[in-house]
């Protein structure tokens, strides 16, 4: 090599390698791993595949159209397609009973109900109560999600009036989640 066209601070051929002034990249920056393209792939394929999987409910089985949907209620086993199907059982109402309640001295009003099949299985209940006779979305006064442990609800006797008729209904949710069909029930309230 010509004397000229050395770069500065050239030490020749006998200089030691670790004399040489080398780039150090920071440690524990996500740059530093040889394979970081590889990793940024794999993490955006799974971003990406947490924001669909809400999305993508699988293929609608034939002739389930608008004016026909498939029953929540209604899952498989195993994949076996020969195996028949298991239906979530609806939840026995206990609390109230009777078809009138009366509420003159009380403070809230107590709804109980009982898993029917296994109780580990329920993974927790939908409560509504409507008011009338009419489970629309429109009639509903009140909603909450119960725990699978503590299957029952008391409601502060504020969202009931004299003489009127009120329908509460219970949705077992299981594991997967499958939903039961609602168990309900009518009663009139009285104040005396």
């Amino acid at each position: 090599m010509p004397a000229g066209c050395q770069p500065a601070g050239y030490q020749g051929t006998t200089a030691r390698l670790s004399a040489k002034p080398r780039a150090v990249k920071p440690r524990g920056s996500m740059f530093s791993s040889p394979h970081t393209e590889m990793i940024k792939t794999i993490r955006w394929f799974l971003f990406f595949c947490c924001l669909v999987a809400p999305f993508s409910a699988g293929p609608v089985p034939c002739g389930a159209g608008e004016t026909q949907e498939l029953a929540p209620a209604v899952a498989r086993k195993t994949g076996n397609p020969s195996v028949s199907p298991v239906r979530v059982p609806e939840p026995t109402l206990l609390e109230p009973a009777a078809r009138v309640v009366d509420i003159s001295d009380k403070l809230f009003v107590a709804f109980r109900w009982e898993p029917k099949g296994s109780p580990y299985q329920v993974w927790y209940y939908m409560f509504r109560l409507y008011r009338g006779h009419e489970t629309a979305a429109v009639r509903q006064i009140y909603a909450k999600q119960v725990s699978a442990l503590t299957p029952a609800v008391a409601i502060s006797i504020d969202y009931f009036r004299d003489g009127e008729s009120y329908t509460w209904s219970v949705v077992q949710v299981d594991a997967g989640p499958l939903f039961s069909e609602p168990a309900f029930a009518t009663f009139r309230v009285v104040k005396k």
